[in-house]
């Protein structure tokens, strides 16, 4: 069987920066999203896209089809994730589709619920004998410009429920080269991958970073979690995303995010990219 790579998730954040990395790797695959037109939109018209939804067992088949090897990305703020990817599972098991990079998180074994699916579809993955490669990256250092645009670029706040907690935060970028690789390269079957930026930065110390980068003050008001969920609220987002997000954040305000590892570099020979160089390139000028 040749050599093609299915990529779910392929039209947000981290699917578009895969795409890109295969492209330049000059590999074969098909870009997996609900409406293809929109996945052209948003992948070049020179992108294979296909049909595909996790909710909808009727697109599988032509997704998989020519595919020996999977990048499994569910979609986020997805609570019962676990439950949603079963039968897209079950359909690689069944094909012999055994190949599958999955997308999981740094720390999600310490999230409770919040991210426990992870630890579920992980486990799933390994007492069914795929050849499994499981990234865990930690917080996107994209995620001050994706989230936190107007919070940052208005309000002069970064705003979350980190506490005085550090991470170190990865560029989208660097978790894309190393998901290329590991669909590409042999070598990384059984592995598991911890993928961390180069330092480790408190919210307080970002927002010194984003006050040089940007030109103007901003500050990280360390809100506590019922400040957050009235900011979410007033904002109408429904109640549930505040709960998930402090789940989320608390791995770092309990310091339990605070992790540098070598794996970004070990997997595809360079260095991963700091924090404030994301942020130049996401908000100077």
């Amino acid at each position: 069987m040749s050599k093609k790579i299915l990529v779910t998730g392929a039209t947000g954040t981290i699917g578009k920066a895969v795409v890109k990395e295969l492209k330049s790797a000059g590999a074969a695959f098909k870009a997996a999203s609900r409406n293809v037109a929109a996945g052209h939109e948003k992948l070049g018209s020179d992108t294979e896209v296909v049909a595909f939804d996790f909710a909808d067992p009727t697109t599988f088949n032509a997704a998989t089809e020519g595919i020996d090897r999977v990048f499994l990305l569910g979609p986020p703020l997805t609570l019962e994730l676990d439950k949603l990817l079963a039968p897209f599972i079950a359909h690689l098991q069944i094909n012999g589709i055994k190949r599958v990079v999955y997308f999981s998180a740094l720390g999600a074994e310490k999230m409770g619920d919040s991210l426990g699916f992870h630890n579920i579809i992980e486990e799933q993955l390994k007492l069914e004998n795929f050849d499994y490669t499981i990234l865990k990256p930690t917080f996107f250092a994209q995620n001050f410009k994706n989230y936190e645009w107007e919070n940052i670029t208005e309000r002069g706040i970064t705003f979350v429920t980190a506490g005085e907690g550090k991470a170190a935060f990865v560029d989208v970028n660097d978790i894309a080269k190393v998901a290329a690789k590991v669909l590409t390269t042999d070598g990384h079957i059984g592995k598991q991958y911890q993928l961390t930026g180069p330092e480790l930065l408190s919210y307080a110390e970002a927002a010194q970073i984003l006050t040089e980068v940007t030109g103007k003050p901003i500050f990280y008001p360390n809100p506590s979690p019922d400040q957050y969920r009235g900011a979410l609220a007033a904002a109408g987002a429904p109640a549930f995303v505040a709960d998930y997000m402090i789940n989320v954040y608390s791995i770092i305000s309990r310091n339990e995010a605070a992790i540098i590892t070598k794996d970004v570099e070990l997997v595809t020979g360079q260095k991963p990219t700091d924090l404030k160089t994301v942020l130049q390139r996401d908000f100077a000028g």
